[in-house]
């Protein structure tokens, strides 16, 4: 009887480890690697740019202001994307001392979906159609060109994966359109 009581509980065990193997390779080749965007360098690396981005659209649209004609819009955001290379360079460089690479490049294609749907318009207002070029959203009113909006892509990568974020930066409010992926290494 304790012969076959002893085999008996081998015989369970095989069984209980047979079908814990499966499930511990599972777990393994399933092995989280983290969210990139929510380490604590990534996503402070992230902020710190949107904020430069927020603040160097602000100071660019009071600069730039009035200084073109209406209709001159490709003029304008080449006037525009001058005054934001430093700000992008910084940004861009911000990211070593981290061990981030850092990259801002301007999206057309979201500017132009965000111009469809907000772009200012309404019966009190006088104002043009909104005109992206690259990535920058231009608008005719009161006879000059105003800068509305600016978009880019921020990538952050380093060594615990790679963060993305798409920005729409309104000129007067600051951010108002936020994408945000991440990939981990």
């Amino acid at each position: 009887m304790t012969r076959r009581r002893g085999q008996l509980v081998l015989l369970a065990a095989a069984v209980v480890v047979t079908a814990l193997v499966p499930m511990l390779l599972a777990y393994a080749q399933l092995g989280y690697a983290g969210d990139a965007a929510s380490t604590p360098d990534a996503r402070t690396t992230l902020t710190d740019a949107e904020r430069s981005l927020e603040r160097s659209v602000g100071d660019a649209t009071t600069a730039l202001s009035n200084r073109t004609d209406g209709g001159r819009h490709a003029l304008l955001a080449d006037l525009v994307v001058d005054r934001l290379a430093p700000a992008r360079e910084r940004i861009e460089s911000s990211g070593t001392d981290r061990g981030h690479a850092v990259a801002v490049v301007r999206n057309t294609t979201a500017a132009t979906r965000w111009a469809e749907r907000a772009c200012p318009r309404g019966e009190a207002r006088e104002f043009g159609d909104c005109v992206v070029t690259d990535g920058v959203v231009t608008q005719t009113r009161a006879d000059t060109t105003a800068l509305v909006a600016v978009a880019v892509d921020v990538r952050v990568r380093g060594p615990d994966g790679t963060a993305e974020t798409t920005l729409v930066i309104r000129g007067v409010r600051g951010t108002v359109g936020v994408s945000a992926r991440s990939t981990p290494e």
